[in-house]
């Protein structure tokens, strides 16, 4: 069994809660209403600056070759995913003034202070913390694929896609190098959680506090 399965497995069915959750299910139909897809799109581009921060600041722990794996990956295939993530912001009339002006809800805040906390705590300790993002999203990706809604095919053509694929396989090889203990097992399970309230903020609409 791999690491990944043993994460996965730790949480019983929290996992399919995530990657089947109401707001990824109304995306594969097409029922999502678009400003609450807006809405988690600006939250999103707000994680991802931080997550990406959280990843440099880990890199100086984690094991040389590993780390170069994964920066090579992310950065190889980042043209893809900006084109599309251009593509949906242009369906959705966001723009950076707008993603600036807006601030964090609490779930993206305490989710993105989680990562950049173990960002700084140790490698494993962040690996584990930001698995359940970039695994997750390959699962959701595929299975929104084909939905009747040219917005959400469009956004999960990217993590559907071999590119990110790409991605996903270098972080498993990284967490197959790793010995699986309680505490990784917690921090999974926490990041978890956090994505699913993500997307539960985004159906409600959350007001965003924290600039």
């Amino acid at each position: 069994m791999s690491n990944f399965d043993v994460l996965r497995n730790s949480v019983g069915d929290l996992w399919e809660k995530y990657i089947r959750h109401e707001f990824v299910i109304k995306m594969k139909e097409g029922t999502l209403p678009l400003d609450s897809f807006k809405y988690y799109m600006v939250q999103d581009s707000k994680y991802v600056n931080v997550m990406l921060k959280s990843l440099l600041n880990a890199s100086s722990k984690a094991p040389l070759d590993k780390i170069t794996n994964i920066l090579n990956s992310i950065f190889n295939t980042r043209d893809k995913g900006l084109e599309v993530e251009k593509e949906v912001f242009r369906e959705l009339n966001i723009d950076e003034a707008i993603i600036n002006e807006i601030g964090y809800n609490l779930v993206n805040y305490a989710y993105t202070r989680h990562l950049y906390y173990y960002s700084s705590v140790g490698w494993e300790e962040f690996l584990a913390a930001w698995t359940p993002c970039m695994v997750g999203y390959r699962f959701i990706g595929e299975f929104v694929k084909g939905s009747p809604n040219k917005v959400y095919n469009l956004w999960a053509s990217f993590y559907g896609s071999d590119e990110y694929g790409k991605r996903v396989e270098v972080i498993l090889d990284s967490l197959e190098s790793i010995k699986i203990n309680e505490e990784l097992k917690n921090i999974f399970k926490n990041s978890v959680n956090f994505e699913i309230f993500f997307w539960e903020s985004a159906l409600r609409k959350d007001p965003t506090i924290f600039k």
